[in-house]
């Protein structure tokens, strides 16, 4: 299989999204911690925002605040803001628990609300 070529059959961004945040379900949990590339942080968090949750993302949430990425110069939607790093913010849209000195901002209870 070293020599393969091909991918598997998803889109990159979805890829990112699958990689970051099932990599930090099992990092946490263990008290480990990694470096992701920003942009792959950055990419997976607007595919996240863009997609309904209905196929796993979190337009509808996004919708109702304004996410910043402190850490990567990137704010999207509008509403009261919400303020971390972009994998913070990442993880909160994909329904991860995240610590509450993670997250800042008016929006955040919005954003951490059960769904």
């Amino acid at each position: 299989m070293a020599s393969r070529r091909s991918t598997p059959p998803a889109p990159l961004d979805s890829r990112l999204v699958e990689e970051v945040v099932h990599g930090e379900d099992i990092r946490r949990p263990l008290g480990l911690t990694h470096s992701y590339p920003e942009e792959a942080v950055v990419r997976s968090l607007r595919l996240q925002a863009r997609t309904p949750a209905s196929f796993g993302g979190a337009k509808e949430l996004v919708a109702r605040v304004r996410l910043t990425a402190v850490d990567a110069g990137v704010s999207i939607g509008d509403g009261p803001e919400v303020r971390g790093t972009a994998l913070s913010l990442l993880l909160a849209v994909s329904g991860r628990p995240v610590a509450q000195d993670e997250l800042d901002g008016r929006g955040v209870a919005t954003l951490t609300a059960p769904r």
